[in-house]
């Protein structure tokens, strides 16, 4: 009994010891690199052998940061951002040279970082010797590349080589017209030479330092033109246009107008024509109508009036002769709204009653001033207009002239006068005109 109890003990205390017994980790291996050239903070750093050329220039502070908003850089962020950019814009970081013993080899780090070529970017060892060159040649790549830009050229590259480092293509690039521009030897006249990338490979048009290399937008790819249709239609929304989609075509598409729909009154503009400036207008704009000549006045009010843009079309005999008529093709930007019928007519002015007064076929403004409760004593009879609600122009009402749902009667008031200021103005044209009569009349006599 004492036997198994003593070997009980001891087994609890080797195993007590056994738990605090730990292996040593074996000792780290570090090597020495020298980093030196156009970096930030060239000098000697310790590196392990499982680090690599872009490990020893992240030390060196000589690769690029991820950008920092312009909102969170404090001064000295700005600073170290400035610095971080005037290595990032001129380091040659594809010739590289990795000096190992009596061996130099150069390495592209910026093939390594844009294609993955792990052989750019090789292992160290210790004793290496990293040096970073400033740029010397450059080409330059813009256009439909996914990151265009000026590049440090390497003797020997090929337009393959600039376009993998730029990504390649982007979806709308136009492969038939890549243009490269080559300076001659005074670097101030050019030839333009045009290649067709869909049946040549571009590694087999060699580059020369300082070409500007473009690739253009094919217009035609995949096209987004579109109408807008907005209002009382069945199915509003935005619809693609094809080459020669018609105005009936989308007004099928999207259903036609609803019951409430009023085609009569629908606006039919293109918007992207309103996007450019129209200078005429933005010079009467600065003018006071005193500096105005009346053509130059009556222009500025009905562009005002006006909805900019807007065809010519009337969309109620597009729809009702089937598209037989007035039934132009689409454009780009096109819109389309149709508003709801308002079975109204408004009559707004020197009126009794103003506001909206039932449409009734067949009646003219008269009956729609009646209705709101005549003139008041400070109306000018003359003075009374018919605005349309489809074009916004203003007529002299007459008989003759319908008035339809939308439209608007408008009765101006009366023009205030003082009899002195006027009594005053009188005399002095008067003046003025037997001024210059006794001057002609006097020269005459001489």
């Amino acid at each position: 009994m004492k036997t198994k109890l003593l070997l009980a003990i001891l087994l609890c205390l080797a195993l007590g010891l056994g738990a605090q017994i730990t292996v040593p980790a074996p000792s780290q291996n570090f090597i020495s690199v020298s980093v030196t050239g156009f970096v930030a903070n060239p000098g000697s750093y310790q590196l392990t052998p499982l680090n690599r050329i872009s490990d020893a220039l992240t030390l060196a502070r000589s690769l690029p940061r991820e950008p920092v908003a312009a909102e969170f850089l404090t001064p000295q962020l700005a600073q170290e951002a400035a610095q971080d950019s005037l290595f990032a814009n001129f380091q040659g970081l594809r010739s590289i040279k990795l000096i190992r013993g009596r061996e130099t080899t150069i390495c592209d780090l910026l093939k390594y970082q844009r294609t993955g070529d792990l052989a750019q970017n090789p292992l160290l060892r210790d004793g290496d010797v990293i040096v970073v060159p400033a740029v010397h040649n450059s080409v330059t790549l813009s256009g439909e590349v996914y990151l265009p830009g000026e590049y440090e050229f390497v003797e020997g590259d090929n337009l393959g080589d600039l376009l993998a480092l730029a990504q390649g293509f982007t979806l709308g690039a136009d492969r038939a017209n890549v243009q490269i521009y080559r300076y001659k030897e005074n670097l101030v006249d050019f030839d333009i030479l045009r290649h067709d990338l869909r049946s040549v490979d571009p590694a087999a048009i060699p580059l020369r330092a300082h070409d500007r290399v473009t690739v253009v937008r094919d217009a035609e790819f995949r096209r987004a033109w579109k109408i807008t249709v907005e209002g009382s239609v069945k199915a509003p929304g935005e619809y693609l246009l094809g080459a020669g989609t018609t105005l009936y075509d989308v007004l099928l598409l999207c259903g036609g107008p609803t019951e409430r729909g009023n085609l009569s009154s629908a606006i039919f503009a293109n918007q992207l024509g309103t996007l450019e400036p129209d200078p005429e207008f933005e010079r009467l704009k600065t003018l006071s109508m005193a500096d105005m000549t009346v053509l130059e006045y009556h222009f500025m009010r009905n562009r005002l009036r006006q909805f900019p843009g807007k065809y010519s079309v009337d969309v109620a005999r597009t729809w009702s002769s089937q598209g037989a008529e007035d039934n132009p093709i689409l454009r780009d930007g096109d819109y389309l709204f149709v508003p709801e019928t308002l079975e109204m007519v408004e009559v707004s002015g020197q009126v009794v009653k103003p506001g909206l007064i039932p449409w009734a076929e067949g009646k003219d403004w008269q009956y729609y001033i009646a209705a709101a409760g005549g003139l008041t004593n400070n109306s000018r009879w003359k003075g009374i207009r018919l605005i349309s609600g489809s074009t916004g122009n203003w007529v002299r009402p007459s008989k003759k002239v319908a008035v339809n749902p939308g439209d608007t009667v408008f009765v101006a008031q009366k023009t205030d006068r003082d009899f002195w200021t006027d009594l005053k103005d009188v005399l002095t044209i008067t003046s003025q005109v037997v001024t210059i009569f006794l001057g002609v009349r006097a020269i005459s006599a001489n």
